[in-house]
């Protein structure tokens, strides 16, 4: 991953896309951020792939897309997990989602 410390602090890959700076000496090189979902980013790996929270997701999407939370839901389930990051990226489902 080619990266540069933008003018707001955050690390950014040659296409414009921006992760949070505390993760720059950790990421593996072939790490992928989703765009936009700096807010749902709960960790990361020890491999080097960022970790978002499911219903950190739905938060941004409600919050900052003023959508409705079972549209956030949709959304996040076609749009996102459809993505299919082939491991380089992590969702992860708080476990009241399941209790």
């Amino acid at each position: 991953m080619k990266s540069k410390i933008n003018e707001n602090g955050y690390l950014e890959d040659t296409d414009g896309n921006e992760a949070p700076m505390e993760f720059m000496q950790h990421l593996a090189e072939d790490a992928l951020k989703l765009d936009g979902l700096n807010d749902a980013i709960i960790g990361i790996t020890p491999q080097g792939y960022i970790i978002y929270g499911y219903e950190k997701i739905l938060d941004v999407f409600c919050k900052d897309h003023k959508m409705e939370r079972m549209e956030a839901v949709e959304f996040t389930d076609f749009n996102v997990l459809g993505l299919e990051g082939n491991g380089n990226w992590i969702i992860m489902y708080e476990r009241e989602r399941f209790v």
